[in-house]
């Protein structure tokens, strides 16, 4: 087993779109900070331009940061008095990127890297199809079941691995652009449970999504049939029963998957989905997955590759 998940894994580091993504994850780490300095500043602009507007339409205030942005009374009815008097009541926003901020980063690059996890996961699979390993691999190793579970381990676990250890390398990238700037603060051992913990459920969400898209392609036969199939579930079907059927959020998997990504803990509200908690979430995303991974081992097992 062992030896046979080596050879996949090995198979897997080969692949073109694996090495093609390994690049642009490189290239990301090298770029981002100078983007996510632009990135925060530009936020910040926008974000007064809005607290501007909100102010000038005497609309009621936002808060930011704790703080409620001042108000300018209704007895100015000068449109271009108001607007001098917003201009110089609400101060510019600082753009400077704090090290404490890096989960605002991660949150949405995690979106991506489960999104990348999921179509290696079906390519992984889909390619040996459509090339014709798979028949050539149950000559000498016909025990399917045991070829099933070492190439599911050896891409969902790479997944996991390389999900974990880049978002760790991105943080340590930005840890000196921040100290630079002296915008470290808050970034004690309480931050450091949080990052580490959103940096494992993201991870964890990649690897699940690369059983997924595994276990479709397999059942599919090819990557195509995965692709499309888990593409029109999450944008289509998910979508209509999340807007249209309310009391079926709690058991949709992207509202779930999204409260457990978000790290709203036991005890705590479930964001999206209204009272659930993350180990809720993560229970029954693991029953899901389990069900899934279970009809492609069965089907896998009876069906002719020939």
């Amino acid at each position: 087993m062992t030896a046979l998940v080596e050879v996949e894994v090995r198979r897997l580091w080969a692949r073109r779109l694996t090495r093609t993504l390994g690049i642009v994850l490189l290239v990301g780490m090298v770029v981002a900070p100078p983007v996510v300095d632009r990135a925060f500043r530009e936020r910040a602009r926008i974000e007064r331009d809005a607290d501007l507007e909100r102010c000038i339409q005497a609309q009621p205030p936002k808060v930011r940061d704790g703080v409620t942005m001042p108000t300018i009374p209704d007895t100015v009815r000068s449109p271009a008095e108001r607007a001098a008097r917003c201009e110089r009541a609400i101060p510019p926003r600082d753009g400077t990127f704090h090290l404490r901020e890096i989960g605002e980063i991660l949150r949405p690059l995690g979106a991506l890297l489960i999104i990348a996890g999921f179509m290696v996961g079906a390519s992984a699979i889909g390619a040996d199809w459509q090339a014709g390993f798979l028949p050539t691999l149950l000559t000498w190793e016909g025990r399917r079941t045991r070829v099933f579970l070492a190439k599911l381990v050896a891409v969902a676990g790479t997944v996991l691995v390389a999900v974990a250890v880049w978002q760790v390398l991105l943080t340590l990238v930005l840890t000196p652009f921040a100290a630079a700037r002296d915008a470290t603060d808050g970034t004690g051992a309480a931050w450091l449970r949080e990052t580490g913990g959103l940096g494992l459920r993201v991870a964890a969400v990649a690897a699940g999504a690369t059983a997924v898209g595994y276990a479709l392609a397999l059942v599919g036969r090819g990557t195509a049939a995965a692709l499309g199939g888990g593409l029109a579930y999450v944008l289509v079907l998910e979508s209509v029963l999340s807007s249209n059927f309310t009391p079926l959020r709690p058991w949709l998997v992207l509202d779930n998957a999204i409260v457990f990504v978000k790290g709203q803990f036991e005890g705590g509200p479930g964001g999206d989905v209204p009272g659930r908690t993350v180990v809720a979430s993560a229970v029954l995303l693991a029953a899901y997955l389990a069900v899934l991974l279970s009809v492609a081992a069965i089907v896998f097992r009876r069906r002719d590759v020939t």
